[in-house]
Protein backbone atom coordinates (compact mmCIF):
# COMPACT_ATOMS: atom_id res chain seq x y z
CA UNK A 1 0.00 0.00 0.00
CA UNK A 2 3.18 2.31 0.87
CA UNK A 3 4.42 1.74 -2.42
CA UNK A 4 1.24 2.36 -4.87
CA UNK A 5 1.30 5.51 -2.55
CA UNK A 6 4.50 6.96 -3.37
CA UNK A 7 3.87 6.54 -6.93
CA UNK A 8 1.04 9.29 -6.73
CA UNK A 9 2.46 12.64 -8.38
CA UNK A 10 2.07 14.89 -5.06
CA UNK A 11 0.89 18.18 -5.93
CA UNK A 12 0.76 21.22 -3.68
CA UNK A 13 -1.86 23.89 -5.59
CA UNK A 14 -0.68 27.32 -3.86
CA UNK A 15 -3.66 30.20 -4.02
CA UNK A 16 -3.67 33.57 -2.11
CA UNK A 17 -7.30 33.21 -1.16
CA UNK A 18 -10.48 31.23 -1.55
CA UNK A 19 -13.45 33.86 -2.27
CA UNK A 20 -16.09 33.20 -4.28
CA UNK A 21 -14.80 33.25 -8.32
CA UNK A 22 -14.22 30.95 -11.16
CA UNK A 23 -10.66 30.25 -10.26
CA UNK A 24 -12.05 28.31 -6.80
CA UNK A 25 -14.69 26.90 -8.20
CA UNK A 26 -12.35 25.37 -10.41
CA UNK A 27 -9.99 24.46 -7.76
CA UNK A 28 -13.08 22.68 -6.26
CA UNK A 29 -14.00 20.15 -9.48
CA UNK A 30 -10.29 19.74 -9.56
CA UNK A 31 -9.66 18.20 -6.06
CA UNK A 32 -13.25 16.97 -6.38
CA UNK A 33 -11.91 14.92 -9.09
CA UNK A 34 -8.49 13.95 -7.66
CA UNK A 35 -9.89 12.97 -4.19
CA UNK A 36 -9.66 9.21 -5.54
CA UNK A 37 -7.67 9.51 -8.57
CA UNK A 38 -4.76 6.94 -8.49
CA UNK A 39 -1.76 9.16 -10.13
CA UNK A 40 -2.59 12.37 -8.09
CA UNK A 41 -2.58 13.26 -4.87
CA UNK A 42 -3.58 17.06 -4.01
CA UNK A 43 -3.12 18.95 -1.59
CA UNK A 44 -4.13 23.13 -0.87
CA UNK A 45 -2.25 26.24 0.25
CA UNK A 46 -4.44 28.76 1.29
CA UNK A 47 -1.80 31.91 1.73
CA UNK A 48 -4.17 34.25 3.54
CA UNK A 49 -6.06 31.59 5.00
CA UNK A 50 -9.56 33.77 3.94
CA UNK A 51 -12.17 33.46 1.69
CA UNK A 52 -16.06 31.84 2.32
CA UNK A 53 -14.87 28.65 -0.26
CA UNK A 54 -12.42 27.42 2.21
CA UNK A 55 -14.97 25.98 4.11
CA UNK A 56 -16.72 24.60 1.41
CA UNK A 57 -12.99 22.75 0.58
CA UNK A 58 -12.72 21.59 4.39
CA UNK A 59 -16.34 20.04 4.28
CA UNK A 60 -15.26 18.44 1.49
CA UNK A 61 -12.63 16.57 2.91
CA UNK A 62 -9.50 18.04 0.76
CA UNK A 63 -6.19 18.50 2.17
CA UNK A 64 -5.94 22.81 3.21
CA UNK A 65 -3.70 24.54 5.15
CA UNK A 66 -3.82 28.19 5.72
CA UNK A 67 -0.48 30.17 6.46
CA UNK A 68 -2.30 33.08 7.20
CA UNK A 69 -5.56 34.78 9.02
CA UNK A 70 -6.04 37.78 6.98
CA UNK A 71 -5.21 39.46 3.93
CA UNK A 72 -2.41 40.96 5.27
CA UNK A 73 -0.20 37.71 5.53
CA UNK A 74 -0.47 38.67 1.28
CA UNK A 75 1.74 41.28 1.04
CA UNK A 76 4.64 40.79 -0.80
CA UNK A 77 7.02 41.93 2.31
CA UNK A 78 5.70 39.86 4.62
CA UNK A 79 8.60 36.92 5.10
CA UNK A 80 6.59 35.04 7.84
CA UNK A 81 3.94 34.22 5.26
CA UNK A 82 6.81 32.88 2.92
CA UNK A 83 8.31 31.19 5.72
CA UNK A 84 5.21 29.26 6.63
CA UNK A 85 4.44 28.57 2.72
CA UNK A 86 7.84 26.91 2.74
CA UNK A 87 7.47 24.78 6.09
CA UNK A 88 4.25 23.46 4.68
CA UNK A 89 5.58 22.60 1.39
CA UNK A 90 8.83 20.88 3.41
CA UNK A 91 6.17 18.95 5.50
CA UNK A 92 4.03 18.01 1.86
CA UNK A 93 7.29 16.91 0.07
CA UNK A 94 5.43 17.72 -3.14
CA UNK A 95 6.60 16.31 -6.42
CA UNK A 96 5.34 20.17 -8.05
CA UNK A 97 3.82 23.36 -7.10
CA UNK A 98 1.61 24.44 -8.98
CA UNK A 99 0.39 28.02 -8.11
CA UNK A 100 -2.86 30.06 -8.73
CA UNK A 101 -3.59 34.09 -8.40
CA UNK A 102 -1.13 36.73 -7.94
CA UNK A 103 -0.11 36.08 -4.31
CA UNK A 104 0.38 32.09 -4.95
CA UNK A 105 2.84 32.57 -7.67
CA UNK A 106 4.32 35.04 -5.45
CA UNK A 107 4.36 33.00 -2.34
CA UNK A 108 4.98 29.50 -4.22
CA UNK A 109 7.57 30.18 -6.25
CA UNK A 110 9.66 31.72 -3.75
CA UNK A 111 9.04 29.10 -1.01
CA UNK A 112 10.16 25.96 -3.07
CA UNK A 113 13.73 27.41 -3.94
CA UNK A 114 16.24 25.15 -2.85
CA UNK A 115 13.72 22.66 -2.24
CA UNK A 116 14.18 20.98 -5.44
CA UNK A 117 10.29 21.40 -6.89
CA UNK A 118 9.58 21.93 -9.88
CA UNK A 119 6.68 24.82 -10.25
CA UNK A 120 3.76 25.62 -12.25
CA UNK A 121 2.34 29.31 -12.76
CA UNK A 122 -1.12 29.07 -14.21
CA UNK A 123 -2.14 32.42 -15.30
CA UNK A 124 -6.10 32.63 -15.59
CA UNK A 125 -6.83 36.39 -16.85
CA UNK A 126 -5.38 38.32 -19.77
CA UNK A 127 -5.77 41.23 -17.16
CA UNK A 128 -2.58 44.01 -17.87
CA UNK A 129 -1.25 44.67 -14.50
CA UNK A 130 -1.32 48.10 -13.35
CA UNK A 131 1.41 48.39 -10.65
CA UNK A 132 4.46 48.54 -11.64
CA UNK A 133 6.16 46.54 -8.12
CA UNK A 134 4.08 43.69 -9.32
CA UNK A 135 4.79 43.57 -12.84
CA UNK A 136 8.11 43.74 -12.44
CA UNK A 137 7.34 40.68 -9.90
CA UNK A 138 5.99 39.20 -12.26
CA UNK A 139 9.10 39.33 -14.83
CA UNK A 140 11.83 38.37 -12.04
CA UNK A 141 9.76 35.22 -10.75
CA UNK A 142 9.98 34.26 -14.25
CA UNK A 143 12.93 32.80 -13.63
CA UNK A 144 12.19 30.70 -11.21
CA UNK A 145 9.39 28.89 -13.30
CA UNK A 146 9.68 25.84 -14.82
CA UNK A 147 6.47 26.05 -16.95
CA UNK A 148 3.39 28.41 -17.71
CA UNK A 149 -0.49 27.18 -17.64
CA UNK A 150 -3.07 29.49 -19.45
CA UNK A 151 -6.28 28.96 -19.91
CA UNK A 152 -6.71 30.55 -23.44
CA UNK A 153 -4.56 32.09 -26.29
CA UNK A 154 -5.91 35.32 -25.24
CA UNK A 155 -3.84 34.70 -21.80
CA UNK A 156 -0.72 33.59 -23.70
CA UNK A 157 -0.58 36.95 -25.22
CA UNK A 158 -0.80 38.47 -21.49
CA UNK A 159 2.32 36.05 -20.30
CA UNK A 160 4.21 36.61 -22.98
CA UNK A 161 3.98 40.78 -22.55
CA UNK A 162 4.30 40.90 -19.23
CA UNK A 163 5.76 37.56 -17.66
CA UNK A 164 7.89 35.59 -19.56
CA UNK A 165 11.11 37.13 -19.21
CA UNK A 166 13.08 33.97 -19.02
CA UNK A 167 11.31 32.23 -22.32
CA UNK A 168 9.80 29.43 -19.91
CA UNK A 169 7.34 26.98 -22.24
CA UNK A 170 3.42 27.90 -22.42
CA UNK A 171 0.96 25.60 -22.42
CA UNK A 172 -2.27 25.70 -23.21
CA UNK A 173 -5.32 24.10 -20.95
CA UNK A 174 -8.95 25.26 -21.68
CA UNK A 175 -10.67 25.03 -18.08
CA UNK A 176 -12.96 22.20 -17.62
CA UNK A 177 -16.27 21.04 -14.94
CA UNK A 178 -17.47 17.83 -13.18
CA UNK A 179 -20.89 16.97 -15.31
CA UNK A 180 -21.78 15.56 -12.45
CA UNK A 181 -22.87 18.85 -10.61
CA UNK A 182 -24.44 20.19 -13.22
CA UNK A 183 -27.15 17.05 -13.52
CA UNK A 184 -29.23 19.25 -11.19
CA UNK A 185 -33.36 20.43 -11.57
CA UNK A 186 -33.42 24.11 -11.91
CA UNK A 187 -34.34 26.69 -9.30
CA UNK A 188 -37.95 28.31 -10.21
CA UNK A 189 -36.80 31.60 -9.69
CA UNK A 190 -40.15 33.23 -9.97
CA UNK A 191 -40.96 31.79 -6.38
CA UNK A 192 -37.61 31.48 -5.28
CA UNK A 193 -36.98 35.46 -5.81
CA UNK A 194 -39.44 36.81 -7.30
CA UNK A 195 -38.05 36.87 -10.99
CA UNK A 196 -40.66 36.77 -13.94
CA UNK A 197 -40.56 35.57 -17.73
CA UNK A 198 -37.17 34.61 -19.25
CA UNK A 199 -33.99 35.23 -17.30
CA UNK A 200 -31.31 36.50 -18.06
CA UNK A 201 -27.72 35.52 -15.88
CA UNK A 202 -24.81 37.04 -14.97
CA UNK A 203 -22.56 35.47 -12.70
CA UNK A 204 -19.24 36.63 -10.91
CA UNK A 205 -17.56 38.61 -7.85
CA UNK A 206 -18.97 41.94 -7.67
CA UNK A 207 -16.08 44.04 -8.89
CA UNK A 208 -15.59 47.15 -11.50
CA UNK A 209 -14.09 44.11 -14.15
CA UNK A 210 -17.63 42.18 -14.44
CA UNK A 211 -19.11 45.17 -16.06
CA UNK A 212 -22.41 44.14 -13.53
CA UNK A 213 -23.31 48.00 -13.72
CA UNK A 214 -23.49 47.94 -17.47
CA UNK A 215 -25.61 44.61 -17.94
CA UNK A 216 -28.22 46.49 -15.48
CA UNK A 217 -28.25 49.11 -17.77
CA UNK A 218 -28.54 47.47 -20.40
CA UNK A 219 -31.96 45.63 -18.94
CA UNK A 220 -33.24 49.27 -19.09
CA UNK A 221 -33.16 48.83 -23.18
CA UNK A 222 -33.99 45.30 -22.89
CA UNK A 223 -37.20 45.56 -20.98
CA UNK A 224 -38.95 47.99 -23.49
CA UNK A 225 -38.37 45.94 -25.94
CA UNK A 226 -39.16 42.52 -23.89
CA UNK A 227 -40.90 43.09 -20.38
CA UNK A 228 -41.24 39.78 -19.35
CA UNK A 229 -37.70 39.56 -19.14
CA UNK A 230 -35.39 39.74 -15.71
CA UNK A 231 -31.86 39.15 -14.74
CA UNK A 232 -30.41 37.73 -11.81
CA UNK A 233 -27.04 38.02 -10.79
CA UNK A 234 -25.56 35.84 -8.67
CA UNK A 235 -22.15 36.89 -6.23
CA UNK A 236 -21.37 39.29 -3.60
CA UNK A 237 -18.40 41.91 -3.78
CA UNK A 238 -17.68 45.94 -2.84
CA UNK A 239 -19.78 47.02 -5.89
CA UNK A 240 -23.22 45.41 -4.13
CA UNK A 241 -24.22 48.96 -2.75
CA UNK A 242 -23.86 50.88 -5.73
CA UNK A 243 -25.45 48.07 -8.01
CA UNK A 244 -28.45 47.96 -5.40
CA UNK A 245 -29.01 51.79 -5.90
CA UNK A 246 -28.66 51.99 -9.68
CA UNK A 247 -31.30 49.10 -9.92
CA UNK A 248 -33.64 51.49 -8.06
CA UNK A 249 -32.63 54.45 -9.78
CA UNK A 250 -33.71 52.63 -13.00
CA UNK A 251 -37.17 51.53 -11.74
CA UNK A 252 -36.08 47.94 -12.31
CA UNK A 253 -36.81 46.65 -8.53
CA UNK A 254 -39.25 43.96 -10.22
CA UNK A 255 -36.94 42.85 -13.12
CA UNK A 256 -33.23 42.96 -11.40
CA UNK A 257 -32.62 40.84 -8.59
CA UNK A 258 -28.97 40.93 -6.74
CA UNK A 259 -28.89 37.23 -5.41
CA UNK A 260 -26.09 37.29 -3.26
CA UNK A 261 -23.30 34.79 -2.63
CA UNK A 262 -24.10 31.30 -3.50
CA UNK A 263 -22.46 27.95 -2.97
CA UNK A 264 -20.82 26.58 -5.60
CA UNK A 265 -23.11 23.06 -5.86
CA UNK A 266 -26.21 25.49 -6.21
CA UNK A 267 -25.24 27.96 -8.94
CA UNK A 268 -26.31 24.86 -11.79
CA UNK A 269 -29.52 25.30 -10.22
CA UNK A 270 -29.24 29.08 -11.39
CA UNK A 271 -27.85 28.27 -14.90
CA UNK A 272 -30.57 25.61 -15.26
CA UNK A 273 -33.51 28.08 -14.82
CA UNK A 274 -31.95 30.95 -17.21
CA UNK A 275 -32.60 31.50 -20.70
CA UNK A 276 -28.87 33.26 -21.17
CA UNK A 277 -25.38 34.10 -19.83
CA UNK A 278 -24.59 37.63 -19.98
CA UNK A 279 -20.92 38.42 -19.29
CA UNK A 280 -19.53 41.31 -20.62
CA UNK A 281 -16.35 41.68 -18.13
CA UNK A 282 -13.71 44.09 -19.18
CA UNK A 283 -11.28 41.35 -18.73
CA UNK A 284 -11.53 37.10 -18.28
CA UNK A 285 -9.02 34.49 -18.50
CA UNK A 286 -11.64 31.85 -19.85
CA UNK A 287 -14.53 32.00 -17.33
CA UNK A 288 -15.35 28.56 -15.50
CA UNK A 289 -19.11 29.81 -15.58
CA UNK A 290 -19.27 29.90 -19.44
CA UNK A 291 -18.51 26.76 -19.42
CA UNK A 292 -20.73 25.36 -16.92
CA UNK A 293 -23.79 27.34 -19.10
CA UNK A 294 -22.17 25.36 -21.86
CA UNK A 295 -23.38 22.03 -20.03
CA UNK A 296 -26.53 23.47 -19.39
CA UNK A 297 -27.11 23.99 -23.00
CA UNK A 298 -27.12 28.04 -22.28
CA UNK A 299 -26.52 30.73 -24.95
CA UNK A 300 -24.27 33.15 -23.97
CA UNK A 301 -23.82 36.88 -24.35
CA UNK A 302 -20.02 37.91 -24.00
CA UNK A 303 -17.71 41.05 -24.51
CA UNK A 304 -15.24 41.13 -27.27
CA UNK A 305 -12.69 40.66 -24.26
CA UNK A 306 -14.02 37.26 -22.78
CA UNK A 307 -11.66 34.82 -24.60
CA UNK A 308 -14.25 31.97 -24.09
CA UNK A 309 -15.28 32.66 -27.71
CA UNK A 310 -12.00 30.75 -28.44
CA UNK A 311 -13.95 27.17 -27.70
CA UNK A 312 -17.75 28.46 -28.05
CA UNK A 313 -17.71 30.69 -31.28
CA UNK A 314 -21.33 29.15 -31.95
CA UNK A 315 -23.36 29.34 -29.02
CA UNK A 316 -21.86 32.47 -28.10
CA UNK A 317 -23.32 36.29 -29.40
CA UNK A 318 -20.29 38.96 -28.94
CA UNK A 319 -21.35 42.66 -27.36
CA UNK A 320 -19.04 45.70 -26.29
CA UNK A 321 -18.99 46.46 -23.03
CA UNK A 322 -21.28 49.41 -23.46
CA UNK A 323 -24.85 48.95 -22.30
CA UNK A 324 -26.28 49.73 -25.87
CA UNK A 325 -24.33 47.13 -27.24
CA UNK A 326 -25.06 44.87 -24.29
CA UNK A 327 -28.68 45.14 -25.13
CA UNK A 328 -28.91 44.44 -28.51
CA UNK A 329 -27.01 41.02 -28.42
CA UNK A 330 -29.19 40.21 -25.75
CA UNK A 331 -33.08 41.41 -27.72
CA UNK A 332 -31.09 39.60 -30.73
CA UNK A 333 -31.78 36.15 -28.69
CA UNK A 334 -35.16 37.16 -26.94
CA UNK A 335 -36.61 37.73 -30.10
CA UNK A 336 -34.84 34.57 -32.27
CA UNK A 337 -36.33 31.73 -30.41
CA UNK A 338 -35.22 29.27 -33.31
CA UNK A 339 -31.70 30.73 -33.15
CA UNK A 340 -31.63 30.33 -29.26
CA UNK A 341 -32.33 26.77 -30.21
CA UNK A 342 -29.49 25.54 -32.47
CA UNK A 343 -27.05 27.86 -29.96
CA UNK A 344 -28.61 26.23 -27.23
CA UNK A 345 -27.60 22.42 -28.55
CA UNK A 346 -24.34 23.79 -29.98
CA UNK A 347 -23.73 24.71 -26.39
CA UNK A 348 -24.23 20.98 -25.50
CA UNK A 349 -22.35 19.48 -28.14
CA UNK A 350 -19.19 21.91 -27.57
CA UNK A 351 -19.75 21.18 -23.73
CA UNK A 352 -18.51 17.33 -24.74
CA UNK A 353 -14.47 18.03 -25.04
CA UNK A 354 -14.41 20.24 -21.33
CA UNK A 355 -15.27 17.59 -18.47
CA UNK A 356 -13.02 16.98 -15.98
CA UNK A 357 -12.24 13.65 -16.85
CA UNK A 358 -10.51 15.03 -19.92
CA UNK A 359 -9.10 18.10 -18.27
CA UNK A 360 -7.06 15.89 -15.61
CA UNK A 361 -5.79 13.69 -18.01
CA UNK A 362 -4.70 16.66 -20.11
CA UNK A 363 -3.13 18.01 -16.77
CA UNK A 364 -1.65 14.57 -15.99
CA UNK A 365 0.12 14.61 -19.26
CA UNK A 366 1.56 18.28 -18.57
CA UNK A 367 2.74 17.19 -15.00
CA UNK A 368 4.40 14.16 -16.26
CA UNK A 369 6.38 15.71 -19.11
CA UNK A 370 7.59 17.98 -16.43
CA UNK A 371 8.95 15.73 -14.44
CA UNK A 372 10.31 13.67 -16.85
Amino acid sequence: MERERKKRIRVAYVIGGLPFGGVENWLFDLCSRLADDPDIEARVINVSGTGVKAQEFRQAGFSIVDCGHSTKALKTSNLATLRRTRAHLRRMQPDLVHTLQFSGDYFGRLARLGLGIPAITHIRNIKSERKLRRWVINKVLSLFTDLYLSVSKAAVATIEREQNLAGRPVRVLYNAVEPAKLAVEPYDLKQLLGAKGRVVVGVGRLVEQKNFDKLIRAMAFVVRAEPDTSLVILGDGPERERLERLVGELGLGGQVFLAGYVPNQEVPRYLRAAHILAMPSDYEGLPVTHVEALFCGLPAVISEHVPSIEIAPDCSLVCTTQPQSIAEKLLELLGDDARHAVMSENALQTAQDYTMERYVERLKTVYRELLG
